[in-house]
Parts: C-alpha cells; structure tokens; sequence
C-alpha cells in the first residue's frame, strides 16, 4: 500500500513522519476541533462553508489558527496534488497544543490529512435505524475531537439492532453524533433542529434546496413532532442525504425513502455530484 502525505504544520511530509508529543491536549484531554470535507473528481465540495466552520469553532476553543484561509487553501492543494486521489476525505485537525501542565491550552498543531473516500448507495437506498438516546451534545456549535458519548451511545445502538442513535434531551430531538436529523410533516414541511445542534454544511445545503420546493421549519423537533411526521432523514458530508426507517419505540417509518426525501436527494445529487 503506497504511503500518503499529509500537512503537519504548515509542511508536507509523509504520513509516518508525522508524530505529536504525548503532552498535547488533543491527547491529553480529548481537547481540539476539527473539520471535514469531500472531494469528488478532485474538486473540493462546499470548502468556503468548512473553512467559515473551521475557523469559528477554533475561535470558540480559543485556539489561535496561525494559517489565513488563503494559506490553508494552498496547503490543501498542495495535499491533493500530492496523494492524488479524486474521491476522498479530507480532514484539518487542530490540537490543543503541547501543555507543561497538562491542562492549559498551548501551541495548537495543525494537520490536514486525505483519504479515500467511497460513497455507500446502498445505505442511502436502504435508510437505517436510529435509537433515541437521552444526551445533548454540549457545545453544539463546535466540531469538536471529543465523541466519547457517541461511541458509548453507538454500543447501546447495536444492542437494539439499531444503526446509530440520536439524541433526545427533555422530549426535545437535536442530532446524531455524526450527522443532522430532519422530519418531514404529514403536510409535507421539513423540520430540523435549530441553533443548537452541529451546524451541519450539507444540512445548510438541504435547508437552501428544500426552500425552492417546500416550506422549512427551523425550531425545536419533539416527541409530538415525531409521532405525526411522514418521513424522516439524517444527513453528513459522507451519508448525503439518508432516509430514516425507525426511531425505535417512537416510530416505523416507510422501509424505502419517501418522495419528498428522494426529491432531495435528487437536488442533492445534482449540487454534489453534478448529475
């Protein structure tokens, strides 16, 4: 398998030879944020509206980012000419940085990485199950390193056969800990969580899709909510748009995506994929 390159500080260097000291906070204490988009065809998908997240979120863990957008940008070229693959992942990272004491926040490390990224149809034809989970996510605005509570919650899905679950605070519905969650109402509105949540780039992309075709609610979703939707879908960078099949003891939905659901995907499709 050929070895791929990264950026480690601002430098372009084998991914073997990226190493960071045991002392950094992102090891230390689960302490950093990062983002993550898509390439297809070797052009980078939605990379303005990641970067504008990117830097929020190291602006809210008063992180200092010692790269401008235009830098960054040239370092995320620099990687894909050097990996060379048209359809991948690609993720920024940046860490706490190397603490004395274990707990103030240092010099972050910044490190873009790549992979290949496969797109699963089949997920997306077939939709999954979600286990609702009593949590919300703290610090909701910020992609965060931290998901402890996600990978907890994914064992208690699988236990119920579910696929993943979402999250469910005082009969409120926020998210999933790796995508966003929207309903469709019988009178063929969509529903999706408000400010509270990750705020999603695809999902801004859905929202603005679904505004030429539909009525949008952006508010609280609750159990009610739920019980009188027709369809239902989460949404990722890597599960585009995904239809929904339960929410295990509040709702079996259709075990094939609605139309509404497929009409944006379609939309979707063609804004991502071109075609």
């Amino acid at each position: 398998m050929q070895m791929g390159y990264v950026i480690f500080n601002g430098k372009l260097i084998p991914e073997n030879e990226a190493k960071l000291s045991i002392t950094d906070l992102a090891l230390v204490r689960g302490y950093g944020i990062f983002d993550f988009f898509k390439t297809v065809d070797g052009i980078p998908v939605f990379l303005e509206d990641n970067l504008d997240r990117f830097y929020q979120s190291a602006e809210l863990m008063d992180l200092p980012v010692n790269y401008s957008r235009d830098e960054l940008k040239a370092q995320i070229k620099s990687l894909m000419e050097a990996n060379m693959i048209p359809d991948s992942g690609i993720k920024i990272l940046l860490t706490g940085g190397y603490s004395n004491d274990g707990y103030s926040i240092g010099e972050p490390n910044l490190i873009i990485s790549q992979q290949v990224l496969k797109r699963n149809l089949v997920l997306e034809s077939k939709g999954l199950k979600l286990l609702p989970f009593l949590y919300h996510r703290p610090f909701s605005l910020v992609k965060s390193i931290d998901y402890v509570m996600g990978i907890q919650a994914l064992k208690a899905a699988k236990s119920q056969e579910a696929d993943d679950v979402v999250y469910i605070q005082n009969g409120l519905i926020s998210e999933c800990p790796r995508a966003n969650f929207f309903l469709i109402s019988q009178d063929g509105k969509l529903l999706t969580a408000g400010e509270d949540v990750l705020q999603g780039i695809t999902r801004k992309k859905i929202i603005e899709l679904a505004k030429t075709i539909m009525v949008v609610e952006v508010r609280n979703i609750s159990i009610e909510d739920i019980a009188s939707a027709s369809e239902a879908f989460i949404s990722s960078t890597t599960k585009n748009i995904t239809s929904v099949t339960a929410l295990l003891g509040y709702k079996e939905f259709s075990p094939a995506a609605g139309p509404l659901t497929k009409r944006l995907q379609e939309l979707l499709q063609e804004l991502v994929y071109g075609h």
